[in-house]
């Protein structure tokens, strides 16, 4: 029986039946029970295939750990990790000074309105909560100056999805003599971790298809039911803007220049830590999902932090009437975009698709009024 599921895993399933037989045999325990005559098994054995034909080998050996539970188990286990995810990293971020407007008194609202925008990733075995709670752990290290920490929480997000590179090298810029060596330090630390666990001719391949893969995967030609909902979705799917692809490669690299020019500014001006942190949080989770290479309906949990906590800092100051109530709108339109899912899943119009796109224009554009005016800001020293 244990053979035949293997092998009816390999026909279905050939990278997640490959992989299996590679392990030792107390490993082959999870295929006694079919995935045919469980539904959950059948799903967990799904998305395991999706996300380690997406992720390189070192995450993809983070979330193989979970599957080789008992079936259904380990989803479990990875839900309820990443579920705790991005709250368990809110205190250290809300006690590093960067949101000074946030008291105490405020943090159960970031909670209740942080909940119904994680939940759309836990029953979909989504890495996101991971990747920007660990996100959130790099930032807020980096006010204490704890550059090791900031590292390895960057390396770490970057083997489970490779966009959050971005973060690791606009704090370089920062701080490139104390912060660059020890980025390239765990980058490639992390990138060996794979051959402690597997032969390395099995590894190398896989790092070859993993690059293969997504060198040639370009999800702007998807279908219209799975394209990203990026950028490149409101101005070419939805708009039939005449833009060709090369020209909005470009424009990724560009608006990729401009956060950087932005901290470059902030570090020369001597911004203070809650306006220059702060902002670059924002921009490169805007960057992230309005430009990055594979935004879908759940990659906008790493938007939502942001959102949230931008609002609950701005919202009891004297900004502009207008501005905190653009960062009203912001939340309850991802708020919205979430319960469609829930609610209406069966309506999936292009309309209403671009309710998640629109809301992170909307957060740039409050974003960049927000930390590119000098008004309610005060000066502080450099980092180095």
């Amino acid at each position: 029986m244990e053979h035949r599921c293997i092998r009816g895993l390999d026909n279905h399933f050939p990278r997640v039946g490959r992989a299996h037989t590679r392990q030792s045999k107390s490993c082959h325990r999870i295929h006694r029970v079919s995935p045919y005559r469980d539904p959950l098994a059948k799903r967990s054995a799904f998305v395991w295939r999706l996300e380690r034909v997406r992720l390189q080998p070192a995450g993809s050996r983070f979330l193989y750990s979970f599957r080789i539970a008992v079936a259904g188990v380990g989803q479990s286990l990875l839900d309820l990790v990443e579920c705790r995810d991005i709250p368990a990293r809110r205190p250290r971020l809300l006690s590093s000074g960067i949101y000074p407007g946030i008291k105490s008194r405020y943090h159960g609202i970031i909670y209740l309105l942080l909940v119904p925008l994680v939940l759309g990733n836990l029953d979909t075995g989504q890495a996101n909560p991971t990747v920007i709670g660990l996100v959130l752990l790099a930032v807020a290290a980096v006010p204490a100056e704890r550059w090791s920490v900031a590292t390895l929480c960057v390396a770490a997000a970057t083997y489970l999805k490779i966009y959050p590179l971005a973060v690791g090298l606009i704090l370089f810029l920062m701080a490139p003599r104390r912060f660059g060596w020890r980025l390239f330090l765990a980058l490639v630390l992390l990138g060996i971790l794979p051959f402690l666990f597997q032969h390395w001719s099995y590894v190398s391949q896989q790092y070859h298809e993993w690059i293969s893969t997504r060198s040639t995967d370009d999800r702007r030609l998807y279908p219209i039911k799975d394209v990203p909902l990026d950028l490149w979705f409101l101005l070419v799917r939805l708009g039939h803007l005449p833009i060709p692809g090369f020209v909005y490669s470009a424009f990724q690299m560009l608006s990729g220049g401009a956060i950087a020019l932005f901290c470059l500014v902030g570090v020369w001006k001597a911004w203070p830590k809650e306006r220059l942190l702060a902002g670059i949080l924002a921009l490169v989770c805007i960057w992230m999902t309005l430009c990055g290479p594979a935004t879908e309906l759940q990659t906008y949990i790493l938007l939502a932090p942001a959102v949230v906590l931008t609002l609950i800092d701005v919202l009891p100051s004297s900004r502009p009437l207008w501005l905190r109530t653009g960062l009203v709108v912001v939340c309850l339109l991802m708020v919205l975009a979430v319960a469609r899912t829930s609610l209406l899943p069966s309506q999936k119009g292009l309309w209403i698709l671009t309710i998640q796109p629109v809301a992170a224009i909307l957060f740039l554009v409050c974003c960049l009024v927000l930390f590119l005016r000098n008004s309610g800001w005060k000066p502080q020293v450099n980092f180095r």
